[in-house]
């Protein structure tokens, strides 16, 4: 096992054109947990593109199918609900479709409503991809956090939602929080 930050066995000493400056505390536990934080991210989120790419697609894309399959809309989703569900901008999230439109992926038809609506839909090939991404997705999870127990996975997810929501206003919509726990 990797331990990307030994707190207790160093001293809070900073280099700084050859002298020895004294580090306060809290700025080296900030600066360690941010790079611990960093470092995990980039390895969870390798894992996920690993399997993403197995299957010719990317993890951006897999998330804009798993927004598109677990909505609750038949005859497809409003296209600016899918960038509100996928926390990107309008100009990816019409890439990502237009990259899923040609692979068979997905749909995307005007409203028979409101011509000016555009409807992505996910095809049964869609569908199917997402299935079997999300099983091999969810088995990968289950790997990654085999060391923590329930209890310690609420206490982290508890954490990493307090620093990112300190002082700043969390996402309200209901599919853009869902969307960070892809």
């Amino acid at each position: 096992m990797i331990h990307l930050v030994e707190p207790d066995r160093r001293e809070d000493v900073t280099m700084a054109k050859g002298k020895a400056l004294r580090e306060d505390p809290t700025d080296r536990l900030g600066r360690d947990a941010y790079i611990t934080t960093f470092v995990a991210s980039n390895r969870l989120t390798d894992d996920i593109e690993q399997l993403c790419r197995a299957e010719g697609i990317s993890h951006a894309q897999y998330t804009a199918l798993w927004v598109l399959c677990l909505s609750d809309a038949p005859d497809g989703l409003p296209m600016g609900a899918l960038v509100d569900g996928l926390l990107h901008r309008k100009a990816d999230a019409t890439r990502l479709v237009n990259i899923l439109l040609d692979g068979g992926y997905v749909t995307r038809e005007p409203s028979p409503g409101d011509r000016r609506v555009v409807l992505v839909k996910p095809t049964r090939a869609g569908q199917r991809l997402f299935e079997r991404l999300t099983g091999e997705i969810k088995a990968l999870h289950r790997e990654q956090w085999a060391a923590l127990d329930t209890d310690e996975l609420r206490q982290l997810i508890h954490l990493l939602n307090k620093a990112l929501w300190s002082g700043k206003k969390a996402p309200t919509s209901a599919s853009a929080g869902s969307a960070l726990t892809t």
